[in-house]
């Protein structure tokens, strides 16, 4: 809203030419003001409206104070709101004028060679009295330095002070400018944090369209490498299959992630990312990548090859049917057949495999006719402890003595970790599915049995029970076995065959999960953060994660700077030494991190870090009665 700043009466004429234009108030804008002493306060009579003795002199408040002002007035619900009680103007802030030229204390970015021969050639000039003075051409990070003599006139060539790359078309590029927008492209820092850095360092950073270029630039070669090596991952896993004496079938895993997850009624997510993660290898490399983006910055655009993958007026919850599709696309040609394709326990997976093999098989474009779905266990297993804790309202057996949401905790906590372990050593000792589905089948029917001190059946059907060796149920809540009637537990088992029967053992019937699948959306929007907004460039940066986990951070990084700059990095350079440091460094954690050392060090660390006396007072302790923080917190101590 405009001020209004009202003149005292008489003093000050408010008469305008007929030839002049009504003078218009804008930012730097500074006229020649007409003053008086004499304060009109709007509501207020002119013989009451003197100001203080204090006030007598002229007020003239800031920009930032006059806007502060009507704001009080305005939120006060005065009238008049937007008039201020002052006959002076507010003073306009004034802008700082820096110096165009080059500042004596800025840093640069000075390569060794660069700075040699700048040396050799202000030497030659053999001056006896010197007086130097260096003209600096700017091209980004890169300087361009000529050194002139005021006293013999010399006047040495305009040299580069790093390395240049020659282009197309135009003059030669920096090479720094490339390699200062690699740490946008492989971690999660942006742009504006490069230039902070660059800023507290006392360096001049590029500005802002020189460096979107640039990272557009290494976008684009990192979107070809990361597509040359995704079909290089598949030729590699045939190439294994076969060695290993199998036909080149692969098993693979699909998972979408969403920059904001969609929910029913609410859908703020705007773009998507979806993997196909081979299981056969030890590596779990991926195979295939799709994604889907609502965006687009050009402003008349066909969308035919642009940023823009997926139309803005469908449902981005759809986007995982045709994530599926394209990535498993990309497969068919290749020389690798899916055998099986295991997602997350969605309904959409299973309609989208089976309409895609219904469509290829009509135009005999696969190699495969078609592909067993598994869902994911471990999604299972949730499922399962979440079905076992919302039946707290129907047991009605629990003893009053323990508290009843802690014991269904503990109780679904314990029920996933046993159904796992028994169906994981089912599945190594099972050669055939068939023989697997029998026992499991078996073995998650003698579990609340087991749980009620009943072990007749555990030596034929359980692969897990020890408790003819140790005699203890310190797993149990509250370490004794259930004291729960038999109604109690039909319910408990009906929850778990809800998740674990026998079509739900089909499902799982491999043990297949999609952690892979999983680690790799954690990489790349820790690569593209949710909290940020990428348009145009959100493909490479998920192509730069897929890329990086296929080779590794540093050698990703390097075939990245390789391909844009078109210079080999040398294995003597200071770039190539902190990368492989920096790679042995992480192999060495992971290596430390897997011992049998190293996690019992951990253990030790956190028992020793925990209150003892709660301990000895925790929710699970043996004792008859429960302790006093059970009714206050709804967490307790895992003992």
């Amino acid at each position: 809203m405009p001020f209004n700043y009202r003149k005292s009466a008489g003093n000050i004429s408010t008469r305008r030419s007929r030839g002049k234009k009504a003078t218009q108030f804008k930012l730097g804008h500074k006229p020649k003001w007409t003053t008086s002493t004499e304060i009109h306060q709007p509501g207020v009579s002119s013989a009451s409206s003197e100001a203080p003795k204090a006030s007598k002199r002229l007020v003239r408040l800031t920009d930032k104070e006059a806007r502060d002002s009507q704001f009080v007035r305005t939120t006060a619900g005065l009238a008049q709101a937007d008039t201020l009680a002052y006959t002076l103007r507010p003073k306009p802030e004034k802008e700082e004028k820096t110096d165009c030229e080059c500042d004596r204390n800025e840093n640069f970015i000075v390569n060794n060679e660069k700075m040699l021969a700048l040396i050799k050639d202000v030497h030659a000039s053999g001056c006896k009295k010197p007086n130097m003075k260096m003209k600096v051409t700017r091209a980004g990070l890169c300087v361009y330095i000529c050194v002139k003599c005021s006293y013999c006139g010399f006047n040495s060539q305009t040299l580069p002070m790093s390395d240049t790359i020659q282009t197309a078309r135009g003059p030669p590029a920096g090479f720094l400018n490339y390699l200062v927008a690699m740490p946008v492209l492989k971690s999660k820092i942006g742009m504006d944090d490069v230039a902070t850095v660059l800023t507290w360092l006392n360096i001049k950073a590029p500005c802002k369209q020189t460096f979107q270029k640039k990272f557009n630039d290494l976008g684009q070669a990192q979107t070809e490498l990361s597509d040359k090596q995704l079909e290089l991952n598949q030729d590699y896993v045939a190439n294994v299959m076969k060695k290993a004496g199998f036909e080149p079938e692969v098993d693979i895993q699909f998972d979408v992630a969403y920059t904001c997850r969609p929910q029913g009624g609410c859908e703020k997510s705007t773009q998507s990312f979806g993997a196909l993660v081979e299981h056969n290898t030890g590596q779990k490399l991926p195979l295939a990548i799709a994604m889907a983006n609502k965006h687009c910055r050009k402003r008349y655009c066909r969308h035919d090859n642009c940023s823009k993958t997926f139309a803005a007026e469908a449902s981005i919850a759809s986007s995982e049917r045709v994530l599926l599709h394209r990535s498993l696309d990309k497969v068919k040609d290749g020389p690798l057949a899916v055998r099986s394709i295991t997602t997350d326990s969605g309904t959409q997976s299973a309609k989208a495999i089976r309409d895609y093999y219904e469509l290829k098989k009509q135009t005999n474009h696969l190699k495969k006719q078609t592909a067993t779905h598994y869902k994911c266990f471990v999604h299972k297993l949730r499922a399962l402890e979440r079905h076992v804790r919302a039946a707290k309202s129907d047991i009605k057996s629990i003893p009053k003595k323990y508290n009843k949401d802690e014991y269904m905790r503990k109780l679904a906590s314990c029920l996933r970790c046993r159904v796992r372990i028994e169906l994981e050593r089912l599945r190594k000792q099972s050669c055939s599915d068939e023989l697997f589905l029998r026992s499991a089948k078996f073995a998650i029917e003698n579990i609340m049995h087991c749980f009620s001190g009943d072990h007749k059946m555990c030596k034929e059907r359980s692969r897990v029970c020890t408790y003819r060796v140790t005699s203890s149920y310190k797993h149990l809540p509250y370490g004794e076995p259930l004291a729960l009637q038999e109604s109690d537990k039909k319910i408990i088992l009906g929850n778990i065959n809800k998740t674990f029967d026998a079509t739900g053992l089909k499902e799982v019937a491999k043990l297949f999960n999609t952690n892979a699948c999983e680690s790799l959306n954690a990489s790349v929007f820790h690569y593209a953060p949710k909290t940020s907004f990428y348009a145009r460039n959100f493909a490479a940066l998920c192509h730069s994660a897929v890329h990086t986990r296929s080779m590794g951070p540093s050698k990703s990084s390097m075939k990245v700077a390789e391909k844009v700059t078109g210079k080999k990095i040398s294995l003597h350079s200071m770039i190539y030494n902190q990368l492989k440091a920096k790679d042995r460094r992480r192999e060495y954690d992971s290596r430390r991190k897997a011992s049998v050392r190293y996690k019992i060090v951990r253990f030790y660390l956190r028992k020793r870090h925990a209150n003892r006396a709660l301990y000895r007072d925790g929710l699970y302790a043996s004792e008859s009665m429960p302790s006093t923080s059970a009714a206050d917190h709804s967490y307790g101590l895992k003992v």
